[in-house]
């Protein structure tokens, strides 16, 4: 595992215990049952990501993350990523839950989810998905998180990094709640391998959503993808720079389902 994701799982695992502590698992669930989560909708999916802070690059310099939101959904986004890691992305559970408070699409818990717990948390806070990083899962933990997805009424994006990534998914009998993100990112440098999400889509399980994930920045690389073969994209910084980022995100909208040709 990567240094990256390393610090990233002791940062969540710190904070997981810290949750516990304050409250259990069974209250976590209670509060879930005051949140009905939203479907994802077919077609090209357009995930808009709410991140505060780039580890690679910096404060991404938004406040009004409402408002973003907002404009995101005006776009045409058929879901909100949102960041809840606080030590190097700059998100929140409090964030989460405004903005899953705000609009009507789908909004996901992205972190660096460890346990089932923070899979029913994300629900208690307004989330209707979760993005789960399969290298920082072994395989029973994979299926644990999963199947609270599954009974939390949520839909799991599985997020992997390589082929080594794509055969340990393809190796699980997956539900159709689960979608499969291929991210370019390499998590040693933080650098995007631009080839990446061609190179790894024909080792992608047969069957799945796949959804392409960093390094996405204009219509042409979401059309690009498209024809290759994904069904969605995982957008955030280059989001989070526009100055008229649900105008960027219509384009990237149009690209995908191909109206823009």
């Amino acid at each position: 595992m990567s240094y990256f994701l390393d610090e990233m799982r002791k940062a969540s695992h710190a904070r997981l215990e810290a949750a516990r502590n304050v409250a259990s698992l069974e209250i976590q669930r209670r509060r879930a049952e005051g949140f009905t989560p939203h479907d994802l909708e077919d077609g090209f999916h357009v995930f808009a990501e709410v991140k505060p802070v780039s580890p690679a690059e910096g404060d991404l310099g938004q406040d009004g993350f409402a408002q973003l939101a907002e404009s995101y959904v005006s776009g045409g986004a058929s879901a909100l990523s949102v960041l809840t890691e606080p030590t190097r992305f700059g998100g929140s559970l409090e964030l989460l839950e405004e903005l899953a408070a705000r609009v009507t699409v789908p909004v996901m818990r992205k972190d660096f989810i460890l346990d089932p717990y923070q899979v029913w948390e994300g629900r208690a806070h307004g989330a209707s998905g979760v993005l789960a990083i399969a290298r920082m899962l072994d395989d029973e933990m994979l299926d644990a998180v999963v199947a609270a997805a599954r009974d939390a009424e949520l839909f799991v994006l599985l997020e992997a990094f390589d082929r080594d990534d794509l055969d340990r998914i393809g190796d699980r009998e997956l539900d159709p709640g689960v979608l499969v993100g291929v991210n370019s990112r390499d998590l040693d440098t933080l650098e995007i391998r631009r080839s990446a999400h061609a190179d790894l889509f024909e080792h992608v399980p047969e069957g799945c959503v796949t959804i392409a994930e960093s390094g996405i920045e204009t219509p042409e690389q979401v059309r690009e993808l498209r024809e290759i073969g994904y069904e969605g994209v995982l957008v955030g910084t280059s989001l989070m720079r526009s100055a008229d980022p649900g105008s960027a995100v219509a384009a990237m909208v149009a690209a995908g389902e191909g109206d823009d040709e």
